[in-house]
């Protein structure tokens, strides 16, 4: 026996120790020969614990009934539990926003004519879609005018001559660029007597200059802070009117087949076996300059009088229609954006200076100053605001009267109340009673306006007649006949809220729109100051001196700003509540925000 080394004794103590180190390790010489049924063998006997996807599919001869429903519950939870878990994650890492597409489709009352800038003014239909398909150098926002077509402007030094800039981008819908001459164009069109356009006053003694492409200049004889309100009329392309003579222009195809620069463009329009137009259908501009609206198509429906538009909103034959009457409004709230369009009108109750009982200064201030303007608004149900001036959108000061206030101010003027009677007569002739008659369009507000004043006046011993009447019925007894006592109705100004039309003495005459005949010189004066500021400071102040010297007269009782509403499906989204407008086309100043069609996109 050979004896150990030391090494042999260490090697053989460590293969004790760390026996799982040193194990048999197998060669090929050694190794068994694993044949193929060998394999076979090992595989039924030894199987793999994670089951290939083949053999699934026997799952269920080998599962029980039990075990087979256990299975499948199992299998629904990880499928719900799954999608709700992508669905999570999905709405936390993303986002809906307003996409294009959709059609918006509205009613209006009457039919178009001439949907052109320089004619639509006498049309409200005419200018709802000319307000769309045509752009101005300006347009309204709210009650200021702002650039549209305009890039930028500069008066001069002595406020008589206006230079604007034109966008280098703005392109007709026919593609050609709008340039300085189409602008000139457009104006001269306006002042060609030939034309009749209702805009001709507004550019009288107004000359335009095309000074080069995209400059354009305004020289006035006199300075006119309001003339940019001016502006906002539609652009007219002169390479498609320059050769139709201006007294054949209402009878171009272009009046119902416009071409403009607006958001919107014209697509078709159907006509029906009487050759009337009942639809006019609208696309949006690609190529329009500024924000483009999302509503890809606008379809306007005619109707000949307001129950059938509102008939037609009611069945939901129409997603919109503006200045709705009817009162049944239970299923607005849930079918219906309710939009209040705050116009520059005002509820007005006109005296007539020239009628005998109302000749008396102290009579009207008594009939004016206990007026209760809350119960007019309460008559408006609640859709109005309380004003007290001859400017609509002024701040409104109380100057109420009690009633015992206005009796005595009443007994003052001679008008006495019998013992036993509720009707005062007139101290030197007892047989003339205060008998007032008020004459109001045929309209269901107005007419609870009327009864609201009624019962006021007749707290104060007048004897109060309500008389509806058509609106042109009543138009021509308040400028033609003018032999109504007091009329009530409401008067709309146009943007620059010139009161000159209804309070110049020269309006006092036949078929002038001055309803109470005043005529004062001091009145005139300031009327004529407004026109003539040069700033805005100086306008604010000329308004506040004229409804200083309206006032003083009491030739009108101011009462209140009505918002006309405008009703709008609720699957047009991005409405706003409450739009403050110049005149009623401006109501779709907003439509850029609205929107039907939505995506979804990452955050």
């Amino acid at each position: 026996m050979i004896a150990r080394t030391f090494f042999d004794r260490v090697r053989a103590f460590a293969r004790r120790a760390f026996f799982w180190i040193f194990k048999k390790q197998k060669n090929d010489e050694s190794a068994p020969e694993i044949g193929e049924d060998h394999k076979l063998i090992i595989s039924v006997t030894a199987p793999k614990r994670v089951p290939a996807l083949r053999q699934l599919r026997y799952t269920t001869r080998f599962l029980s009934a039990s075990e087979k429903r256990w299975v499948a519950g199992a299998a629904v939870v990880l499928i719900v539990s799954l999608g709700l878990t992508v669905g999570y994650a999905v709405r936390q890492h993303t986002y809906q926003v307003p996409a294009a597409g959709g059609t918006l489709t509205e009613a209006l009352v009457g039919e178009p004519k001439y949907i052109n800038p320089l004619d639509a003014p006498a049309n409200d239909v005419d200018q709802d879609l000319a307000s769309l398909i045509f752009s101005g150098l300006f347009r309204m926002n709210g009650m200021e005018p702002m650039p549209d077509l305009a890039d930028s402007y500069t008066w001069s030094e002595d406020g008589k001559t206006l230079t604007v800039a034109l966008k280098k981008n703005a392109r007709f819908h026919n593609g050609d660029a709008v340039l300085a001459d189409d602008v000139q164009f457009t104006i001269e069109s306006i002042q060609d007597p030939e034309r009749t356009s209702p805009l001709a006053a507004r550019f009288r003694n107004v000359k335009v200059v095309a000074t080069d492409d995209y400059t354009v200049q305004f020289i006035l004889t006199q300075p006119d802070i309001t003339f940019l309100t001016a502006l906002t009329v539609g652009i007219l392309p002169v390479t498609k009117w320059q050769d139709i003579p201006a007294a054949n222009a209402r009878l171009a195809d272009l009046n119902l087949k416009p071409i403009g620069s607006g958001p919107f463009r014209f697509k078709s329009f159907k006509r029906d076996s009487r050759g009337l137009i009942r639809s006019f259908t609208l696309e949006r501009f690609a190529d329009y300059y500024g924000a483009k609206p999302l509503i890809e198509t606008l379809v306007f429906k005619f109707f000949p009088d307001r129950k059938q538009a509102e008939d037609a909103l009611k069945a939901d034959l129409v997603d919109s229609l503006s200045f709705v009457s009817f009162k049944n409004q239970t299923d607005g709230n849930s079918r219906w954006n309710n939009v209040q369009l705050e116009l520059p009108q005002e509820t007005i109750a006109f005296f007539n200076l020239k009628d005998k009982k109302l000749s008396d200064k102290k009579v009207r201030q008594a009939l004016a100053g206990v007026v209760d303007r809350q119960e007019i608004v309460t008559a408006w149900t609640e859709r109005a605001v309380i004003i007290s001036e001859p400017l609509p959108f002024a701040v409104a000061t109380s100057s109420l009267l009690t009633l015992d206030e206005g009796r005595e101010l009443l007994k003052s003027a001679g008008w006495i109340l019998p013992e036993g009677s509720s009707i005062r007569v007139l101290k030197t002739a007892t047989t003339t009673e205060l008998a007032l008659n008020i004459i109001v369009p045929d309209q269901p507000e107005l007419t609870a306006v009327a009864e609201a004043l009624k019962r006021r006046w007749s707290l104060l011993g007048a004897k109060i007649s309500i008389e509806p009447l058509a609106p042109e019925s009543l138009v021509e007894r308040a400028t033609r006949e003018r032999d109504a006592q007091i009329i009530l109705t409401n008067i709309l100004l146009d943007a620059r809220q010139d009161l000159f039309p209804f309070w110049w003495s020269g309006q006092a005459t036949d078929r002038g729109l001055n309803i109470s005949g005043l005529a004062d010189r001091d009145v005139d004066n300031a009327l004529e100051a407004t026109r003539q500021a040069a700033n805005a400071q100086a306008l604010e102040k000329a308004r506040r001196e004229l409804a200083t010297l309206i006032k003083r007269s009491t030739p009108a009782v101011f009462l209140a700003r009505p918002a006309a509403p405008y009703y709008v499906s609720k699957k047009i989204q991005g409405v706003s509540p409450r739009l403050v407008i110049s005149q009623p086309s401006d109501r779709f100043r907003d439509l850029t925000n609205w929107y039907i069609k939505t995506s979804w996109r990452w955050k």
